[in-house]
């Protein structure tokens, strides 16, 4: 494939990936401000926006079929066009019923896209900037993310109009990917992957155990953080501002610092920045007790904390990209989706349960040990390489 035509693809997808971003920051919290003024507890909320991360989990073995069938394009394409559709759907079709069965599809359908988008990057990025490319990657998700809170409060949360802005927004995007007529024979998986069992997606953990410990530790700890830093800083003593700027900073550094951190990533090696970037994530929730009332050393702490821990993902991708290609490639990602989504369930629960235990202390000893146990993977692993350098790893 041409340089010119991955250089497109790429610019497409990225936008793409900002729309799937946007409506991961922008529905959460618009089903839940509308369910709990309609009186609904919390527990029914958390259960109404998780299971589309359940979704994604439960039908994950499905996607590479459906990859190989109709190709990357059009995967990323109707993932989308179904999920804005299903938006559109929310305010005619009201309930919390409903509102679980239209997540849950919402959940396959931007699953699609999400897994065949990242696919696509990996497959046609060259080995030596694949960092610096999942860096970019990561940096337009968050956006997107970041960006979602900040549509709602332009299009406020009665009516229908905010469903239909979302939308909007969201088909938006696939303009750019709409645009390639002449991508269409890259557009399918090389050498198309058989439909996949759980088995056959659970033969990738002995090649890819670190990656998938990656996945799974950043589902987690992002998860928890997203939903239970401004609960912590509530707990703090700070007011109901500054507890929601907790999360506002921390996503601000992911946004900023990937760039860089995959370009770092390119020159010093992915295991060894991810080792960097575990030690930053270890520190940072011990730290943060510390300095939650001097504003001047938390803003900081949180903007190089939020960076470090999201580089889990993307360079987490950008590794299982070196491991596995062509068919391969689609059941590997489809399984470090899976696994990441299984952690971003999990996270809200234990880190709810070690904020009850201890409200200071949880919370920052959840995560933190979290990204211990992923460090202490990666030194392992650096280590059985020293004395075995023939050995292949991941």
């Amino acid at each position: 494939m041409q340089i010119r035509s991955a250089h497109w693809i790429l610019a497409a997808v990225f936008s793409t990936s900002l729309g799937v971003g946007l409506i991961f920051g922008f529905e959460p919290p618009l089903i839940a401000i509308v369910l709990h003024r309609a009186g609904h507890s919390a527990a029914t909320v958390g259960t109404v926006i998780a299971v589309s991360l359940v979704a994604v989990t439960v039908v994950g073995p499905i996607y590479p079929r459906v990859i190989a069938h109709i190709g990357l394009q059009r995967s990323v394409v109707g993932g989308i066009t179904v999920g804005a559709v299903l938006l559109l759907l929310m305010p005619q079709w009201t309930g919390v019923v409903p509102w679980m069965v239209l997540r849950v599809l919402t959940g396959v359908a931007l699953g699609l896209s999400w897994i065949a988008s990242e696919i696509w990057m990996n497959s046609v990025t060259p080995a030596a900037s694949r960092g610096t490319v999942m860096g970019i990657y990561g940096t337009v998700f968050s956006s997107g993310t970041a960006a979602g809170p900040v549509l709602l409060e332009f299009t406020g949360t009665n009516g229908a109009s905010p469903f239909l802005l979302g939308a909007l927004c969201l088909g938006i995007t696939l303009l750019p990917l709409l645009l390639l007529r002449d991508v269409a024979s890259s557009s399918a998986v090389q050498g198309a992957p058989r439909p996949q069992s759980l088995r056959s997606l659970a033969a990738v953990l002995p090649r890819a155990p670190l990656v998938l410990l990656a996945a799974l530790v950043a589902g987690l700890v992002e998860s928890a953080d997203l939903s239970l830093l401004p609960l912590y800083g509530l707990q703090a003593g700070l007011d109901e501002r500054r507890a929601l700027s907790l999360v506002t900073v921390f996503l601000a550094g992911n946004m900023v610092l990937q760039i860089p951190i995959g370009m770092l990533a390119d020159r010093v090696g992915r295991r060894t920045m991810l080792g960097v970037c575990a030690s930053a994530s270890v520190l940072g929730p011990l730290l943060l007790q510390g300095v939650i009332a001097r504003p001047v050393l938390l803003w900081p702490l949180l903007f190089l904390w939020g960076g470090t821990l999201y580089a889990f993902y993307s360079q987490g991708i950008a590794l299982l990209g070196e491991t596995f290609g062509g068919a391969e490639l689609a059941g590997a990602n489809t399984l470090f989706v899976m696994v990441y989504c299984v952690g971003g369930v999990l996270g809200p629960s234990i880190g709810g349960v070690a904020t009850d235990l201890s409200p200071q202390h949880g919370l920052p000893v959840l995560v933190s040990t979290a990204a211990l146990t992923l460090g202490v993977a990666l030194s392992i692993d650096a280590w059985r390489l020293r004395i075995s350098p023939g050995r292949i790893r991941c």
